[in-house]
């Protein structure tokens, strides 16, 4: 009888055992499906998510190009109606922030011509305009620049391979370059031309961001229209670049001149004829109150994302405001 029901007693263990790792089983099947369940669903969101941001963006990159085009227009209305330009017309009041659909768009624009054109510290044959140069050396001064920047920007525009000094860089110092350790793109070569955007002079001899950043309000790079000086606006320019250019100026000359330009300069004699004591020989040579060239700077912000243009644009037909009929010309555009 004892014998019996120890038997019986293992059987119950052995049952309850058995029941136990069905249980834990069951429980670690359980663990595993909801854990695999969670990651599926965590992955399908995480696609789902890519997928609403990747239609964001192409529906923002529409708006954009959209955007784009009040400027170009913006441009065309004023090219209609003046045959200067000046920061108190209507292009350059910038795009009052407006709703697209579930998205918002902001631009601006800017007269490319304000700034100093890097593009003219050489000529035609490549070769250094020293006129030019001086006055980029007097603007880097102003701004407490090393101005040796000037000459090593000189060098990597001009047509040939030799070094000017002091502060000069060819190709031989560039592809030194690959032997520093701390530089990540290793060597590479002057191009020896005209730049198209002023981003190329982050790889020039002693240009790094800060000094880049202090440089981009007063300098950019335009087209040589038939390898010809591209003129300053008096009408938009900033005093640094003003300064820089009547180096005999005093700066009460230049508050003068800034405070006249409230009643907008019609012509480049216009100009003459109220700032007399000026050279006239240095406004024929490098100012107007035209412009060709404008920088304009789009922003469409989505629920999730946004997108960032800038571009370059030409106005056509500059001389004949009144036949001009052709839409300003996209020179570049790249995202930001």
């Amino acid at each position: 009888m004892r014998a019996d029901n120890l038997s019986l007693r293992r059987q119950s263990y052995q049952a309850r055992s058995e029941q136990g790792a069905a249980i834990i089983t069951a429980l670690l099947i359980v663990v595993i499906v909801a854990t695999v369940a969670a990651s599926l669903i965590t992955q399908q969101s995480e696609s789902l998510t890519r997928v609403t941001r990747a239609l964001e963006r192409s529906q923002l990159t529409l708006y954009a190009n959209t955007t784009l085009e009040w400027a170009r227009s913006a441009l065309l209305v004023q090219q209609r109606n003046s045959t200067y330009i000046s920061l108190t017309q209507p292009w350059a009041q910038g795009l009052v922030t407006r709703p697209i659909d579930t998205a918002t768009a902001v631009g601006a624009l800017r007269d490319a011509q304000s700034k100093f054109n890097l593009n003219n510290l050489v000529d035609a044959n490549g070769k250094r305009r020293d006129a030019d140069v001086e006055i980029f050396t007097r603007l880097l001064s102003r701004l407490k620049l090393d101005t040796n920047i000037a000459t090593a920007i000189v060098d990597w525009l001009d047509s040939d391979d030799e070094v000017t000094s002091p502060g000069g860089a060819e190709n031989s110092y560039y592809w030194g370059l690959a032997n520093n350790k701390s530089n990540q793109r290793g060597g590479y070569r002057a191009p020896n031309r005209t730049i198209l955007t002023i981003d190329e002079i982050r790889r020039v001899k002693g240009v790094d961001d800060e000094i880049f950043n202090a440089l981009t309000p007063y300098v950019t790079a335009l087209p040589t229209q038939n390898v010809e000086r591209t003129r300053i606006n008096v009408n938009t320019t900033s005093s640094e670049v003003l300064e820089a250019v009547f180096n005999d100026a005093s700066p009460e000359q230049i508050v003068e001149l800034l405070k006249l330009r409230e009643l907008p300069y019609s012509t480049i004699e216009d100009f003459k004829e109220r700032n007399k004591k000026l050279k006239p020989a240095v406004i024929d040579q490098f100012l107007d109150t035209k412009s060709r060239y404008f920088e304009a700077s789009l922003a469409i912000t989505g629920e999730v994302g946004q997108v960032r243009l800038a571009g370059l644009l030409q106005l056509q037909n500059v001389t004949t405001p009144t036949a001009a009929t052709t839409w300003p010309a996209i020179i570049w555009l790249k995202e930001e």
